[in-house]
């Protein structure tokens, strides 16, 4: 399932890979910017997102998204379909903006919606998070009229925590601990 070895808090000596029944899991590579950005760029997909970024911020993005491994043990892959490797997102976790939370965050253009791959790329992030970094907890934010969203979230068994201001979006704060997936 997965290269090199990690520990919560503790970097990675290789960018790890996971594969599912139909995708591929993968580290960030130059020639993947350009599709990438066209994907975060879709007006009707953007809507769901917590905010749009100019292409220098998205830069910095995709360099702290590296660097996220490095410092941490884990961090966002690429998504893409092992069958065609079309890249159709990326997915993954992330320290949570202003706090020591570590969340769930997924991101899938529109051609990619209502396949089951946000679920599916859900599944192995949280799973990488408790068996390979041992992580305690993990939480997902989401906008409260983002139905497809909370469905991702409650499929896999995160449970909604409080309601309140996150990423400067009215959002529901989800959880699901090490315990509750390992049942």
């Amino acid at each position: 399932m997965r290269k090199g070895s990690t520990g919560y808090g503790m970097g990675v000596s290789e960018y790890p890979e996971i594969e599912t029944a139909r995708l591929r899991l993968r580290q960030f590579r130059a020639e993947d910017f350009a599709v990438h950005r066209a994907l975060v760029d879709d007006d009707s997909a953007v809507t769901w997102s917590h905010r749009r970024r100019p292409l220098a911020a998205s830069l910095r993005s995709w360099a702290d998204r590296i660097d996220g491994w490095q410092r941490n043990g884990f961090g966002m892959w690429i998504a893409e379909v092992v069958a065609t490797r079309e890249v159709i997102g990326h997915c993954g976790l992330q320290r949570m903006e202003g706090g020591d939370e570590v969340e769930l965050g997924y991101y899938f253009g529109r051609a990619a919606w209502g396949q089951g791959y946000a679920t599916e790329a859900a599944r192995a992030c949280l799973a990488y998070g408790f068996d390979q970094c041992d992580l305690p907890s993990i939480v997902a934010v989401v906008r409260r009229e983002n139905a497809a969203s909370r469905r991702v979230v409650q499929k896999v068994g995160m449970l909604p925590e409080r309601d309140g201001t996150f990423y400067d979006a009215d959002a529901t704060l989800f959880r699901l601990t090490s315990g509750d997936f390992r049942r």
